[in-house]
């Protein structure tokens, strides 16, 4: 038996056999603090706390809780489906732990409670580990001189779940590492150590298959999730920004059809109660705002005062849509809009962005509350109300009258100029509003990404990151303003992730090159960034990794050359003043590689 395992078993018998039982570490790094459990749940730190704090020290949180929604039809046309929500006793879908492989998707009590915890690994300890072994393999190098004190290794790298235990029939390989010796097998003293991204990540394997589940009372599923939050605290355009990313992994013998997978988050920007939230279509965002430009304290909540920031939650990455042998190509319509992965060169790696966008509230009209049933939390996923009816165009987004215009995306402004949410009809900006007079408070939101096809054994990659920003003046909106600027830079730092945005889901991220921190450079290989996005005057292109003079064309959304351009240094610009409202497409001529990005010209 795996040693790593039996360390697993030692822990589970100290600890007993709680299935209410909550592991949890912090992401404290970048001027936020995040507490995640090991069910996957992000926040509350306490009864009265939160999930985020921002900044950090101030007691002050943009979040209260925030994790996964996923669910599809089985073939006997079954619902299944698993959520978080608040973490309150007695409502759980996820547990701690890993699920068999043999189709059955089963876990003991034991074994959970071994994986009742979550990892935490700092890049400055892989640095330090990767450069005492290096030392020892190189004669030119005296470890007695470069470590004078010694060297010990981390009790985190000892500790990290990096193997299953095969005979207990889990998966060979669980949390991502480098094999330093090629030999198959996790081992620190052999110069192994974890694959992360960013300064600091933490680490969490769960599942929905442990109990029944008491929060959505939907069927489970059999799915295995990793999630691997991280951030970075080394460049000041990811200041107190955190991503997470998430594998989910059919382990159940059932196909689920029409599988949806949502982001939810309990926004609560200070006080909850004077909030309204929105989308931004092409951004993949559901943020949160302050209804004035005040945010006072209310109900044991610290208010932000004034000049209140904004929050946002950000879909870097959706799942692949469904095999088509195609490389897909764009045009204006819903996934391509705002997913990733179109015209581009390479078959079948076109991915999801922002589906859906649904709002419900803490308190209000009973239709638009809290939901209480899985068919609720799956027609959420849906843009759905509890009544079965669609979300509308205008006001609430809550209508009865069937002439109402059906909306996929909650209060989008003006984010959505070609209607894709409304069935390709452009409509008027639909501004964030809830009637906070009428005692309409707190609102949550989840963000949806799908549908999907779920297979048996099939993985999912997902990347989702939470930003902050607060502007110096400008009230609310201006700080609305200032997390879409800072939202474009982080969706094209994003990209140059090495190894986030590879073909095939089911390839772990490659650990040669993610555990390279921002500080030695960024591996851009690709990847073309465009900013602003959307743009109404002059955009900017990311042309760094390309040779000086590399022939670039701009494709309007029917796939017609509209421009043509050169390429100079790391900043090519062009002015698209003159282009029509709609969606572009920028690629290299005549290139082997892929290079491709899209726009929306507003």
């Amino acid at each position: 038996m795996d040693r790593k395992y039996v360390l697993l078993l030692v822990i589970a018998a100290l600890c007993g056999h709680d299935l209410k039982a909550q592991g949890f570490a912090e992401l404290n790094i970048n001027d936020v603090k995040a507490t995640v459990f090991s069910n996957g749940l992000i926040g509350p730190s306490s009864p009265n706390g939160s999930g985020l704090e921002v900044p950090a020290g101030t007691g002050l949180s943009p979040m209260y809780t925030s994790g996964i929604w996923a669910g599809g039809n089985s073939s006997d046309d079954q619902l299944k489906f698993a959520a978080h929500v608040y973490g309150n006793s007695g409502e759980r879908d996820f547990f701690p732990g890993p699920l068999t492989v043999d189709g059955s998707a089963a876990i003991s009590a034991q074994v959970s409670t071994a994986y009742d915890q979550v990892w935490s690994v700092d890049q400055a300890e892989v640095q330090q580990h990767r450069a005492y072994f290096e030392c020892l393999n190189d004669p030119g190098c005296d470890p007695n001189i470069e470590f004078p004190d010694g060297y010990e290794v981390p009790t985190s790298f000892l500790n990290w779940p990096a193997m299953g235990d095969v005979d207990a029939g889990q998966a060979t390989y669980l949390a991502p590492f480098f094999d330093y010796n090629n030999d198959n097998n996790y081992d620190p003293y052999d110069g192994d150590y974890p694959c992360v991204p960013g300064d600091q990540a933490l680490y969490a394997i769960f599942n929905d298959r442990l109990d029944v589940h008491t929060q959505s009372g939907g069927g489970s599923i059999g799915l295995e999730v990793h999630m691997m939050p991280f951030a970075y605290a080394s460049d000041p355009a990811l200041a107190q920004t955190v991503f997470v990313h998430y594998q989910l992994i059919n382990r159940s013998s059932q196909t689920l059809t029409d599988f949806r997978i949502g982001h939810f988050a309990d926004l609560d920007l200070g006080c909850g109660d004077d909030d309204v939230v929105g989308t931004d279509v092409g951004r993949n965002m559901v943020y949160v705002a302050n209804s004035s430009d005040n945010d006072v304290s209310c109900t044991g909540r610290l208010g932000y005062g004034e000049q209140p920031p904004a929050f946002g939650m950000v879909i870097l990455k959706g799942p692949l849509l469904d095999m088509d042998g195609m490389d897909n190509t764009t045009d204006p319509a819903i996934p391509a809009f705002n997913g990733y992965g179109y015209n581009d060169g390479i078959i079948d790696n076109e991915c999801h962005g922002l589906s859906n966008s649904m709002y419900f509230l803490r308190q209000g009209p009973v239709e638009t509350t809290d939901p209480s049933m899985p068919a609720h939390y799956y027609g959420n996923l849906r843009s759905m109300w509890k009544t079965g009816l669609p979300l509308t165009q205008g006001g609430n987004g809550y209508s009865t009258n069937p002439s109402a215009i059906q909306a996929r995306f909650a209060f989008p402004g003006g984010t959505d100029p070609l209607g894709l949410g409304t069935g390709g009809v452009p409509q008027s900006a639909w501004e964030p509003q809830v009637d906070i007079s009428s005692g309409f408070v707190d609102p949550r939101a989840v963000a949806s990404m799908g549908p999907v096809v779920l297979e048996t054994g099939e993985q999912i990659s997902l990347l989702v990151a939470y930003v902050y920003a607060r502007a110096g003046s400008g009230g609310a909106q201006g700080s609305v303003a200032a997390l879409q600027q800072r939202v474009d830079s982080i969706r094209a730092f994003a990209r140059s992730i090495p190894g986030m945005f590879t073909l095939g889901d089911e390839e772990q991220l490659p650990c040669a090159e993610l555990n390279t921190s921002i500080r030695e450079g960024r591996s851009v290989r690709n990847i073309l960034s465009i900013f602003p996005n959307p743009v109404s005057d002059q955009l900017s292109l990311g042309t760094e990794t390309l040779p000086s003079g590399t022939q670039l064309q701009v494709l309007d959304a029917r796939g017609r050359s509209v421009a043509e351009l050169v390429s100079k240094g790391t900043i090519t610009r062009f002015s698209v003043a003159d282009l029509p409202v709609g969606l572009y497409t920028v690629r290299v001529i005549g290139s082997s590689s892929n290079f491709a990005g899209r726009f929306m010209k507003e």
